[in-house]
């Protein structure tokens, strides 16, 4: 597993995945949209999860939405050393208002005050020279 200069783990970018993680990179949130159903969907994959249509387009998506659920991770993760000190962190699953759901990290906030339901706005942070991550906090 590659990490950065941190000690946390790097993603393993493939042809499939680089939009994703090059947008992130810029500040943007893509995912990928069918063009014959319209469904947009989180994370890559080479076909469409209703219709199986191939082809599937990358689109931006607004990068806002809901908390969905969340849990709370107080242990160093896979052991890596660099999550120590954000630690704890919380994690979600994120319904965006766009339609996709998927998963993220929760910043800015107090494990006191997340709750479902809550409006999140996504903010990015740069990782390497070919990537960004998503990560969320309230809107």
């Amino acid at each position: 597993m590659r990490q950065s200069s941190n000690g946390k783990p790097l993603p393993e970018i493939t042809e499939l995945t680089r939009p994703f993680w090059s947008a992130a990179r810029e500040g943007r949130l893509v995912m990928q949209k069918c063009p014959r159903c319209g469904t947009l969907d989180f994370f890559p994959k080479p076909w469409c999860v209703e219709c199986g249509q191939r082809g599937l387009q990358w689109v931006e998506v607004r990068p806002t939405g809901k908390v969905y659920s969340h849990t709370t991770a107080t242990t160093v993760m896979m052991n890596l050393p660099g999550w120590k000190d954000e630690l704890p962190l919380i994690l979600c699953l994120v319904d965006l208002d766009d339609g996709p759901r998927m998963y993220a990290q929760l910043t800015d906030c107090a494990l006191e005050d997340v709750r479902i339901g809550m409006p999140v706005h996504a903010h990015f942070e740069a990782i390497s020279e070919e990537a960004g991550v998503p990560r969320f906090r309230p809107a």
